[in-house]
């Protein structure tokens, strides 16, 4: 017994001899390129945002945040904003709402500012923090549940003013200058102009039928700077928000005619390209009301200059999507069952899209960016 005690003390002091630590590194910076942007939102713990690269969907590392997080881009596309809560006890006592600026190259945080703890608390969806085209202003939506926007100043870092914008939700930036427009519950659109000391605003004629034709907040801009914005039952209505009222240009009734019950499902469910000026919309058959949710079945690209359904493809169980710019667009959809990042890539000239590629690390997500390379 002795003999082999002895024997096996030699052979672990020999493999000890031999033993080689793996050296950690830490890379200062993510790998050059586009990426994507995937924001996993949390109601029980820290929430995140997963990067990757657009090209090979190679993970490139994780920013972390407080609960129900939402997230937009800078204009350049070098800053990430993020808002999120952050709970001193968790079940009771004080909350903080904090907006927290990253750099998103090295993906670490540069600044944060605390705003009212108005702030809208929700799983991640477009619409709700927006960034003013110059860059200058953060507009992040409150609900207590009576809704109001906080304007902060990104130079200063500093809370500018609160806008009461009661019985209307959502934040669609206007194409220039300080203004936003925001879905109202009569049917209507209103747009604010917080350029100025004091807040101005005016109200649209009837746009949408809230009962019969009830609209996302989800909305995407054209290349023309038109709105787009799309319905439950999968009108898109073309809005004009540049003049001091908004104006409705056109509806568009996407799936009149086709065979089965279509409509959009999810949260992010509309994006842009704008080289080929197609919207993109995730749709699911056999839709009824209290659909408006659901997963898709299917992409639909359609054209807004011929007014038509250009492709339709497989494409199950997405419900956000964002596209890439540049001719050959590239879609990149959160999978609510299996939550993954799905990548769909056109195979030939058209828009007949194929999922090429999937990654698991970012959980159930409802909302994703592409970001081109700064």
């Amino acid at each position: 017994m002795l003999l082999g005690f002895t024997g096996a003390a030699a052979l672990a002091a020999d493999k000890a001899d031999s033993f080689e630590p793996e050296q950690v590194t830490m890379e200062s910076a993510i790998d050059p390129g586009a990426n994507v942007l995937v924001n996993q939102a949390s109601w029980d713990g820290a929430s995140r945002i997963h990067v990757f690269n657009q090209d090979d969907l190679k993970y490139q590392g994780v920013l972390s945040m407080g609960l129900t997080s939402q997230f937009e881009i800078s204009p350049d596309g070098s800053r990430v904003y993020t808002l999120s809560d952050y709970m001193e006890r968790y079940t009771y006592g004080p909350v903080h709402s904090v907006v927290q600026i990253f750099d998103l190259e090295t993906l670490t945080p540069v600044a944060e500012i605390e705003v009212p703890n108005k702030a809208v608390k929700a799983i991640g969806m477009n619409q709700l923090i927006e960034v003013s085209a110059d860059g200058k202003r953060l507009y992040v939506q409150n609900a207590t549940p009576g809704t109001s926007v906080t304007v902060v100043d990104l130079d200063s870092r500093e809370v500018v003013s609160e806008v009461p914008t009661p019985g209307c939700y959502g934040i669609v930036p206007a194409a220039s200058g300080h203004r936003f427009t925001t879905l109202c519950g009569g049917g209507t659109l209103q747009t604010f102009d917080v350029s100025g000391e004091e807040y101005a605003h005016t109200t649209s004629d009837k746009i949408f039928d809230v009962d019969e034709d009830a609209l996302y907040v989800d909305a995407v801009r054209t290349k023309s700077d038109k709105l787009v914005f799309t319905s439950f039952n999968g009108n898109l209505y073309i809005v004009d928000d540049s003049g001091d009222t908004p104006v409705l240009e056109r509806k568009l009734k996407v799936a009149e005619g086709l065979d089965g019950d279509w409509a959009p499902g999810g949260y992010g469910v509309t994006t842009y390209n704008a080289a080929t000026d197609t919207v993109f919309m995730i749709m699911h058959d056999e839709a009824y009301e209290g659909s408006h949710k659901d997963g898709s079945d299917e992409i639909w690209a359609y054209s807004l200059a011929d007014e038509a359904i250009v492709s339709r493809s497989a494409a199950p169980d997405l419900i956000a999507i964002s596209v890439t710019q540049g001719e050959t667009p590239v879609i990149y959809g959160s999978n609510e069952m299996e939550e993954t990042v799905d990548v769909y890539r056109a195979e030939g000239d058209g828009f007949d899209f194929e999922k090429t590629a999937s990654d698991d690390h970012v959980g159930w997500t409802t909302s994703l960016s592409v970001v081109a390379s700064p």
